[in-house]
């Protein structure tokens, strides 16, 4: 068990919880997992999701960024291949990339071109990536000719072709469906011209628990690892991370006096009162912005402003919630603490963004 952190507050990490639910994905799958690890390992730390992965048999991890692939080496993990989800176009980066034997995406023809040209002694280890709506990487997925002089490129080594889909944690399941269809339908097509596509994979978390059809060879998880995926899914998974922070003060706040800035809040009577080592900077009551782009978001946007209004965030203290007092704070926040003993150093509980950056975690 590691030593409490110092700071005030932190987020307190189960590895036992991580590794129970990397080892009940890979058992329900009926294929390899790939363990997404990207995004800090989804609040956990890369590394710690990466142990949590390989000790339930991954022997492939997948991260988004190059700064996770290197600080996963660094760490130690230098038997197992580990993808980069997103195409390169800095040939130092690129050098470094291949120095470090990291499996590279190709986005399409002039990528693959890239890469061939600096791959100096030995051919470069790639994954192909196809748009199949998503719009982010890749070949879309009729452009057979482009697919297949990406195959036809020296210097590379094809090891898997993939796709991802943009829709899997919907109610319906139409989309995903399309998605896989367009992506056999380009798969069929390479097949036919003789073509050896390497490993497929295309289902993330939520279409490798929901949809079998989506397995193909392997499925990519990650955020079902920290067991917090917005549907209901077919497998236990335990939800992972706790968030905690120390009381730091007590006291009494008159009737008329004013909390924080803009003096925003006046007491109508006198207020018991903790301040809270918690804040914006923690992801504590932050809302994730909604999209404005279809009819429905601004009409979710206002449902999502009302049920803060009715349901402002609290902190737990046993099982009693307690509200805020006044506006959250950058890293300090009143909350109401009559009929507690809370007492400086006291802890409570939150539940925060686990992919709002905190540098301090603690595991257990």
């Amino acid at each position: 068990m590691d030593k409490l952190p110092l700071s005030s507050c932190y987020l307190e990490i189960s590895r036992e919880d991580l590794a129970f639910n990397a080892k009940a994905i890979t058992e329900y799958v009926g294929v390899p997992v790939i363990g997404v690890v990207k995004c800090d390992g989804y609040g956990v730390s890369g590394p710690e999701a990466a142990r949590a992965w390989v000790s339930a048999g991954v022997t492939t991890l997948a991260v988004s960024d190059p700064a996770e692939a290197f600080a996963l080496r660094d760490a130690g993990f230098t038997g197992e291949d580990i993808l980069l989800l997103a195409p390169v176009g800095d040939p130092d980066l690129l050098a470094a990339l291949l120095e470090a034997g990291i499996l590279l995406t190709v986005s399409g023809p002039a990528s693959a071109r890239f890469y061939a040209a600096h791959a100096g002694d030995k051919p470069v280890r790639v994954h192909v990536a196809v748009d199949t709506g998503m719009g982010r990487f890749g070949s879309r997925w009729t452009n057979i000719e482009d697919l297949l002089e990406v195959y036809r490129t020296e210097n590379l080594t094809f090891e898997g072709i993939f796709s991802h889909f943009a829709a899997s944690f919907e109610a319906g399941n139409t989309q995903t469906m399309r998605q896989l269809g367009r992506f056999q339908e380009a798969l069929s097509a390479l097949e036919a011209q003789g073509v050896q596509v390497g490993l497929r994979h295309m289902a993330n978390s939520c279409a490798a628990l929901r949809f079998p059809k989506t397995w193909l060879d392997a499925v990519r998880v990650g955020s079902a690892l920290v067991g917090r995926l917005p549907v209901k899914v077919p497998v236990e998974l335990r939800r992972v991370g706790v968030f905690k922070a120390r009381v730091v003060d007590r006291r009494i706040l008159k009737k008329g006096d004013t909390t924080g800035y803009s003096s925003i809040c006046k007491m109508k009577a006198d207020t018991d009162v903790a301040v809270v080592a918690i804040g914006r900077h923690n992801g504590f009551g932050l809302e994730k912005r909604p999209e404005h782009l279809r009819f429905l978001d601004p009409l979710r946007a206002f449902k999502q402003a009302f049920d803060l209004y009715r349901r402002p965030p609290v902190v737990r203290y046993g099982d009693k919630a307690l509200p805020v007092v006044g506006r959250i704070g950058t890293q300090y926040t009143l909350v109401n603490a009559a009929g507690t003993d809370l007492a400086p150093g006291s802890t409570v509980t939150a539940q925060v963004d686990m992919l709002f950056p905190n540098p301090h975690r603690h595991y257990i």
